[in-house]
């Protein structure tokens, strides 16, 4: 991964109406903000950070569902684990887990 670019905060003044139309963008990317090219903030579309929070909620809602079987001194199979890490990098929704789970247990 390269370095971002990174604008000075009288840059982004300069240029606030052309950032905005730079992050709104479909395939526009995040515009960092610093002091002496150091990058302090971040300015990016709503839709990229609402990926953002909903990437890290679903991280996060498996690491819990993934300790609270441990806790009962369970250890998921190799397939259960490929299909909780479907859900947390976005491939599987926890209703398609619902699904899939149990189905695998049915004879």
């Amino acid at each position: 991964m390269r370095a971002p670019e990174v604008l000075s905060v009288r840059e982004f003044r300069a240029g606030l109406a052309a950032t905005l139309k730079r992050v709104r963008d479909p395939s526009g990317r995040p515009v960092f903000i610093g002091a002496h090219r150091r990058p302090e903030a971040v300015v990016m579309s709503v839709s990229q950070y609402q990926e953002l929070s909903e990437a890290a909620e679903r991280r996060e809602a498996v690491a819990e569902a993934l300790a609270s079987v441990r806790a009962e001194g369970l250890e998921p199979s190799p397939e259960d684990l490929e299909l909780f890490t479907a859900v947390a990098v976005g491939e599987l929704s926890t209703d398609q887990l619902r699904e899939r789970v149990p189905a695998r247990y049915v004879r």
